[in-house]
């Protein structure tokens, strides 16, 4: 099987792989295939029950049914130091990984994502989409492709592409501008007022222009302010979108496990499907 167009699909045998399995059979459908993947860290192998296996594909195959989704192509388990390990070893030359994360839509804990998510983010092997583990159904509406306009994003916006290609849906952008508020600036005074009015005007013209050099003049556009990973999740909800497509910045993997990112925090954030894309 070639896996150029397979997606790897990581399974837990807690609820937190239904949501992925969404994603993952909404991706079959447009001519992809789906492995399904459980890692068994090496720490757990003499504690492991004969039958893991076979507990494994029974998951697979009782939730796809209940969620009448197309059958997995093969699952397989394998034996890893650390799950990240196994799926990234397992997606090589694959067309990315789906994974679930901790915390479903309605909750707010202070962990969303999950360990093995978070490091997927950070070491960003293939693409990644992250789902929250009570999503049922891929939303109807497009594919929203959030942008800083910088180079981060390239890869990115082919991925979006090309999703949105195959699956039949338009295309989207929303870019989030700064704010630009202060405790002592009076908002309500006619100076600030025309400053901000012009301050947003600039930043549509920016997006527009940047929108017609990359092809995308006719893709409704999005111009938001505010916190970046908050108001692409409200835009998402607001616009129904099936997906949520952002790039990665080239931050090397120190960078990442101490730096604040708008892609893992989205991913931790939104009520749908996140995929974060690395830039070469």
């Amino acid at each position: 099987m070639s896996m150029e167009n397979t997606w790897v699909v990581g399974l837990d045998l807690d609820e937190r792989a239904r949501g992925a399995l969404v994603v993952a059979g909404w991706l079959a459908r447009a001519g992809g295939s789906v492995v399904g993947v459980h890692v068994l860290e090496s720490w757990a192998r003499p504690h492991v029950r004969p039958d893991a296996a076979s507990a494994i594909h029974q998951l697979v195959m009782r939730a796809t049914r209940e969620l009448h989704l197309p059958p997995v192509a093969s699952v397989s388990l394998r034996e890893a130091p650390r799950a990240e390990d196994g799926l990234t070893a397992a997606a090589q030359g694959a067309a990315g990984i789906v994974v679930g994360r901790a915390a479903s839509s309605s909750q707010h804990p202070l962990i969303r994502l999950g360990a093995v998510a978070r490091q997927l983010l950070r070491q960003l092997p293939r693409p990644v989409i992250v789902v929250p583990p009570d999503l049922v159904a891929i939303a109807p509406g497009p594919i929203l492709f959030a942008t800083d306009l910088g180079p981060s994003g390239d890869r990115a916006l082919v991925f979006a592409r090309q999703l949105a290609a195959a699956q039949g849906r338009p295309l989207a952008l929303v870019h989030v501008a700064e704010q630009r508020h202060h405790d002592l600036i009076d908002e309500q005074g006619p100076d600030w007022l025309a400053a901000r009015d012009a301050y947003h005007a600039e930043v549509e013209a920016t997006v527009s222009e940047w929108s017609s050099a990359h092809g995308l003049a006719l893709v409704a556009h999005h111009v938001v302010f505010g916190d970046p990973p908050a108001r692409i999740a409200a835009v998402a909800a607001e616009l129904q979108a099936a997906l949520v497509v952002v790039g990665s910045r080239n931050l090397g993997l120190v960078a990442r496990a101490f730096l604040s990112s708008t892609a893992s925090t989205l991913a931790g954030l939104a009520a749908g499907p996140v995929a974060v894309v690395p830039n070469p």
